[in-house]
């Protein structure tokens, strides 16, 4: 009996071999038009199950179609029915031939992969998860467990470089790197440590690696404060680069909330000075919460959201 090598799951493959008699004077020869009976067996059951019947032409050879499906070993055998095979059938012994038990290869593919978060402050961590999967015979995908999942990236999407690698035993992944620059992300599933697999890429997910942003020493002040007295609030805008340093013209926006509300109200928008520092006097009139903001730009991440209570007397 003779089987592929190659088993991928979901294809249909060639089972073929020959069927033969000895005559009286020991020579072998053909044994045309006999049903045969070809059996699988996978590892997980003690069960033999029929999945062909192939019928021998005139030169005794067979040759069936069957369903690559999982792990398992393969027997074809003749005569070995004594219940319900032909009369002639008996004049024969049985005879079979089988395989050892064969290791199939799995198609593969990606499923949800992302990057995050998106934007990303340079310096932080990046998240890469998805799924691996595996197609089955009958084209529905399952979770695969085992197989190594390898993140790349690229700045150009076209030339990777592998960053890491895992090996989920339930398919699912996520790995963490350091962001370090803008560029392309994707999960690949190699074929080269030895597991039968067909490899597989996922989507390139692209991210934009900016500066972190913060704002720190923040104060409305005096507290507390008379009614109708002038209130300043200020604060310094670092940016970094990585290392801190002060972020100079940025646009930073107050907003003020009442004791008692939900609702904050921009009230001002500042610049920066050189230094990083801003401020601004407003005049106060009512108990309540000052914050400030940087909103970002296209290098920048969104800064931190201090919050500082007055109390208006």
């Amino acid at each position: 009996m003779n089987v592929p090598d190659r088993l991928l799951v979901g294809e249909r493959v060639p089972v073929t071999g020959r069927l033969e008699r000895q005559d009286l004077d020991g020579t072998w020869g053909p044994l045309a038009g006999k049903h045969l009976d070809l059996q699988f067996n996978r590892p997980s059951s003690p069960d033999w199950n029929t999945i062909a019947a192939p019928v021998t032409d005139a030169n005794g050879y067979y040759s069936v179609q069957v369903l690559v499906v999982e792990n398992g070993a393969w027997t074809i055998d003749f005569a070995d029915d004594p219940v319900n095979f032909p009369d002639d059938y008996r004049t024969y012994e049985m005879s079979y031939a089988n395989t050892n038990v064969r290791q199939v290869m799995h198609r593969t593919s990606v499923s949800g992969f992302n990057a995050a978060p998106e934007p990303v402050g340079l310096g932080g961590t990046l998240r890469a998860s998805g799924t691996v999967m595996f197609t089955r015979a009958d084209g529905t995908k399952v979770p695969a467990g085992g197989t190594t999942v390898r993140l790349q990236f690229s700045t150009d999407g076209k030339s990777w470089k592998d960053k890491a690698a895992q090996s989920p035993m339930n398919g699912k992944f996520a790995i963490d790197v350091k962001a370090e620059r803008d560029g392309y992300w994707r999960a690949r599933v190699p074929d080269d440590d030895g597991y039968l697999v067909v490899p597989s890429v996922s989507n390139a997910d692209h991210v934009d690696v900016r500066y972190r942003t913060y704002i720190h020493q923040f104060n409305a002040s005096p507290e507390p404060v008379r009614k109708g007295a002038a209130i300043t609030v200020k604060g310094l805008l670092y940016r970094y680069m990585p290392a801190g340093r002060p972020g100079p013209g940025a646009p930073v926006s107050l907003y003020f909330k009442a004791k008692g509300s939900s609702t904050w109200t921009g009230v001002a928008v500042v610049r920066t000075a050189s230094n990083g520092w801003f401020s601004k006097k407003f005049k106060a009139s009512k108990d309540g919460y000052w914050t400030a903001v940087y909103k970002g730009g296209s290098g920048y991440l969104r800064s931190n959201q201090p919050a500082d209570y007055v109390d208006v007397r």
